[in-house]
């Protein structure tokens, strides 16, 4: 019988109540994954993103939303009426996480997400089964987000900060925000984030640091992640006090560190703390092709520094930025990993930093992140060896979202935002 009716670990502390509400989902059956015979994907090479290997002749068993089988295809027993998906000379690799997104709606970004529109689907047609939402409008996600899980629309996995906290009248890019002058506005924006029940916090840079240490304080009492940049006046020391749990931009880093010693020393303690680097390369990378004469006198220091982290045990995350103006969601994390690999990272570090390292911050991993019987089936079958080229995970023959198969077909039907 198909396993149905899986839910994900809370990404967030819950109470009583909410915890009552999460089991009785686990126990309700989902009429449509209960229809759904198993799927088989046949001779397929299994990558290990851990390892860095890559297991030819593999048969993988998907029953229900859950992977049931990996072993290998001489002897595999295919269970009775299964649906066949041939994986005669392709690769099949755990689904893409992007780490940095903005869903909805970024009014200044162009046709990156136009009039607020459902982007989600397109992030599937690129491989990426789960996205972390950094600023948006958080009723309209969390629609979208419950039709994904009610098996009623297609999307990734969405963690979601609702809007941004800000020091700032208004965003840059027009994207929502809750403003906070001061700690005690700090401290009430952070009660209203916790009231609608978002997954994380996500900060800009325009706070003043009392109000920044005020809401990373109430975040640590909560057990509630902190993402985004740190205010612009101070340094990135000031993570290890404030334990926020990415530093994206690299922000304040290059002010903070002056040589590569110092460097790889931050870093090492980063390790240590369980502070991950969400760098977004292809930011800085943008920035500097407009023209901007600061990114292009910084882009070659934050390059090599996302070289030294690879000397270290500190966790690099992939994030594009997606629906920010020049950065089209799913398309632009394949950019992202084709500039950490430019940067120094192997091929199979980029992948992990797509995949394995964020389900390790999200404390999914027991889910999620790799291609064993009992994890929830999000996958990306390619046409190509992902280990020896990271642009091979742009060569996409289908995506398995929470075990639903979307063919080739099916995925170019998403190629533009409804």
């Amino acid at each position: 019988m198909a396993k149905v009716g899986f839910v994900l670990p809370a990404p967030r502390a819950v109470d009583m109540k909410t915890s009552l509400i999460a089991i009785l989902t686990l126990l309700a059956p989902l009429p449509a994954a209960r229809a759904a015979p198993p799927l088989v994907i046949q001779d397929v090479t299994v990558i290990d993103v851990a390892a860095g290997a890559a297991q030819s002749h593999r048969t993988v068993v998907i029953d229900g939303e859950l992977i049931s089988l990996v072993a290998p295809s001489a002897g595999a027993s295919i269970p009775k009426g299964a649906r066949i998906v041939s994986g005669s000379g392709k690769f099949l690799m755990p689904g893409l996480w992007d780490m940095r997104v903005h869903l909805a709606p970024i009014p200044n970004a162009g046709d990156q997400n136009p009039n607020g529109a459902n982007p989600l689907p397109l992030f599937l047609a690129s491989g990426v089964t789960g996205v972390q939402d950094v600023g948006s409008d958080f009723k309209q996600v969390s629609a979208w987000r419950d039709a994904i899980r009610a098996g009623n629309a297609a999307g990734p996995q969405v963690l979601t900060s609702g809007p941004a906290v800000t020091g700032d009248s208004a965003s840059e890019d027009g994207s929502p925000v809750i403003v906070a002058r001061n700690p005690a506005e700090a401290r009430k924006a952070f009660d209203q984030l916790w009231d609608m029940n978002v997954d994380l916090v996500s900060v800009l840079p325009g706070l003043s640091p009392d109000s920044y240490f005020a809401i990373a304080e109430q975040a640590r009492h909560w057990d509630l992640r902190v993402v985004g940049d740190l205010p612009g006046s101070i340094s990135a020391l000031n993570v290890f006090q404030s334990r926020q749990q990415t530093l994206d931009h690299l922000s304040g880093l290059l002010a903070t560190v002056s040589n590569e010693p110092e460097a790889i020393d931050f870093f090492d303690r980063c390790a240590l703390m369980g502070i991950r680097m969400l760098p977004v390369l292809g930011h800085w990378r943008r920035m500097a092709d407009d023209g901007d004469e600061k990114s292009k006198n910084q882009i070659e220091r934050i390059y090599r520094l996302v070289s030294l982290m690879t000397r270290t045990k500190v966790e690099i995350l992939a994030g594009s930025d997606a629906g920010e103006s020049g950065a089209r969601p799913g398309t632009s994390l394949h950019d992202e990993l084709e500039q950490l690999v430019a940067a120094g990272l192997a091929p199979h570090q980029a992948l992990q930093a797509a995949t394995l390292a964020p389900v390790r911050l999200i404390g999914w991993q027991d889910s999620l992140g790799t291609i064993e019987p009992g994890k929830v089936a999000d996958l990306v079958l390619l046409n190509a060896d992902p280990l020896a080229d990271v642009k091979n995970t742009r060569k996409i023959a289908g995506v398995f979202a929470r075990g639903r198969y979307f063919s080739r077909k099916d995925l170019d039907g998403f190629t533009s935002v409804p």
